[in-house]
């Protein structure tokens, strides 16, 4: 199978090209690298991957490397609040606009399945528990994206790509392209680089997955042809911000827990998260624990791999940051991204 990974540079789509590979598929990955690091793409992906650095809001350079491929991957985007909150026209063009625009490519290109990366932020905050038929409530920029190219991109594709949508909860564990700013990543490192681990609130819910488990059922989602909305993680994994603090201080030798504000006001999202239909189509899914991630991380740190967890290239934010500073990334503000974002506009009532 000759698969696209959109964004396949990054932390989740380095390991995800990697097991593709393995699988003996045919991997391109397509990524502008528009965080201000140094990274080469020939130690983040598999020998045998071919890479375009290209912008994924490029219609014409999509339309080019979508020639001949099965499956259309789309990883890319700015993640998270903090960085969203940079630019929000930035943010609208790559998490919504670039998502559309690579969709009519693939539709025109007669491509049999997209595959869409979303994530459980959608769901906001909510009491009980949710599924994939919960009404979203997106709570910030990042959330909003999403949910938007989630209901629009059935639009486009409709009668002529197959479209899978993934909500992936909160991702964990080791990557050719190191991120150390998810909760789980930022707790083990900090605990072992300065004995603390700092914690706001605690009663949060997160559901978390190792990116190893994503990008497993990722393969498992292109060779079965499996379509539809569906929660990536296990039910198993759902914890509270507290859990999370307790299970890697027990890990960190003399790590101490640091408590802040009871409630972090600069994250409202609090969710627990059925995983069920994953797990009646893929038994096992996900299996990979917190423990065993935060242990990878804190190891990292252990054996000098990575000697400053502070560094901006370990921080979607910083890293987006000093690549507005650097000049490397903006809006385009093509006709297509115009229209789009004024449709991101519209739909959230935004001045």
């Amino acid at each position: 199978m000759h698969i696209v990974l959109l964004g396949g540079a990054g932390y989740i789509g380095s390991v995800a090209s990697h097991h593709l590979a393995s699988l003996g598929h045919d991997v391109t990955v397509v990524d502008g690298l528009i965080y201000n690091r140094a990274d080469d793409p020939g130690r983040l992906l598999p020998s045998t991957a071919a890479f375009v650095n290209g912008d994924l809001r490029d219609p014409d350079l999509l339309a080019r490397v979508f020639d001949g491929a099965d499956a259309v991957v789309h990883l890319g985007g700015i993640v998270g609040e903090p960085a969203c909150r940079l630019d929000e026209e930035l943010a609208a063009e790559l998490n919504f606009a670039a998502p559309m625009i690579a969709a009519e490519a693939a539709a025109g290109a007669g491509v049999a399945q997209y595959v869409f990366f979303s994530s459980c932020s959608v769901y906001g905050s909510h009491d009980g528990t949710v599924d994939e038929d919960t009404e979203p409530n997106p709570l910030g920029i990042y959330a909003r994206t999403k949910v938007l190219a989630e209901r629009r991109l059935p639009d486009v594709l409709a009668g002529v790509t197959g479209l899978t949508n993934l909500r992936l909860a909160t991702v964990h564990g080791c990557s050719p392209r190191q991120r150390l700013d998810s909760v789980v990543n930022s707790m083990a490192s900090r605990a072992v680089a300065t004995g603390r681990i700092p914690l706001n609130g605690g009663s949060q819910r997160r559901p978390l997955v190792h990116v190893g488990d994503v990008a497993r059922v990722l393969g498992d989602v292109l060779e079965e042809t499996m379509t539809g909305v569906w929660n990536v993680g296990s039910d198993q994994e759902n914890h509270t911000i507290a859990a999370i603090a307790e299970t890697v201080a027990a890990i960190v030798p003399g790590s101490k827990i640091r408590r802040g504000p009871e409630r972090d006001e600069t994250d409202a999202r609090d969710y627990r998260v059925s995983f069920a239909r994953l797990g009646r189509h893929i038994p096992g899914a996900c299996s990979t624990t917190l423990r065993e991630g935060a242990q990878e991380i804190a190891d990292l740190l252990v054996a000098h791999k990575i000697t400053d967890p502070n560094e901006a290239e370990y921080d979607n934010h910083r890293g987006l940051a000093d690549a507005f500073r650097a000049g490397k990334v903006r809006s385009v503000r093509t006709l297509a991204c115009q229209r789009y974002h004024a449709e991101y506009i519209t739909s959230w009532g935004q001045p």
